[in-house]
């Protein structure tokens, strides 16, 4: 290699630095996309509710943000352990079937993240709608010189918080995790911190006795070896708090991730 050819290089690697260096520096946003509609939780405007992500980018030029999708959007299948699929494609073919299956045609276009923990392969969905697409989410992005880190289901967030401040439970031979959002509840099957299986139930009445009930039947008649928890909002919880600096999940369930889409 020249010389030329070598400063060529060198100054292209110094480039894409100071740009990653650019990146890094930038403010850090986290959007909750729920049923309801977009929210935003950065600290200075916390619950603020915005017309579209158009907007919210609009509003924040040159920001990095996490976007993290509702239950209402989300879908999920568990492959069971006894099925045999050779690789990532077939847990991806199988799932679209599922989805197409159970929700109609328009599954066949919804993207898919596939996932797995040891031998438990997942696949979760990304319900598009008007404005939430990832084409329009990039569109907007791009726009506004944006950056989005991630679009991820909301539960994903709850398990990484719920683990980062409790190690004893995240490590239990069995326990669960309930995200409430309003009326629908993710519930997440644990075993060693690991995510077995991922249910999503609606709430009729939304009241603590019928949360309680619901509760009860999805955990396993032998129960948990830790009690489970429970996140979000409706009924008697608290409220879910959206932190950016949580780290991420042990599961990799993601649609978009720092501009690639999957």
């Amino acid at each position: 290699m020249s010389r030329l050819q070598t400063d060529s290089v060198f100054s292209r690697f110094i480039q894409k630095l100071k740009a990653w260096q650019v990146a890094r520096s930038l403010p850090v946003a986290s959007l909750y996309w729920g049923e309801s509609g977009l929210w935003s939780y950065e600290n200075a405007r916390a619950g603020q509710r915005w017309p579209d992500f158009e907007q919210w980018c609009a509003a924040h030029p040159r920001q990095q943000v996490r976007i993290w999708v509702g239950g209402a959007w989300v879908h999920n299948v568990s492959v069971p352990a006894d099925m045999p699929l050779a690789d990532t494609q077939a847990v991806r073919a199988y799932a679209r079937l599922q989805f197409v299956h159970y929700f109609g045609a328009a599954a066949q276009a919804w993207p898919l993240a596939v996932w797995s923990q040891g031998t438990q392969r997942n696949a979760v969905a990304l319900q598009e709608q008007a404005g939430l697409s990832l084409n329009a989410l990039t569109s907007a992005a791009l726009t506004h010189g944006v950056r989005i880190l991630s679009v991820r289901p909301a539960w994903s967030h709850a398990l990484a918080q719920a683990a980062a401040t409790d190690s004893v439970w995240a490590q239990a031979e069995s326990s669960g995790l309930g995200l409430l959002e309003g009326r629908m509840l993710s519930w997440l099957s644990l075993a060693r911190g690991k995510v077995v299986d991922v249910q999503q139930r609606y709430l009729d009445q939304g009241d603590a006795p019928e949360l309680q009930s619901l509760l009860q039947r999805l955990q396993p008649a032998s129960g948990n070896s830790h009690a489970p928890k429970l996140m979000g909002w409706g009924g008697d919880t608290t409220a879910l708090t959206l932190d950016a600096s949580i780290a991420e999940g042990p599961q990799s369930a993601h649609w978009l991730a720092a501009g690639t889409v999957n």
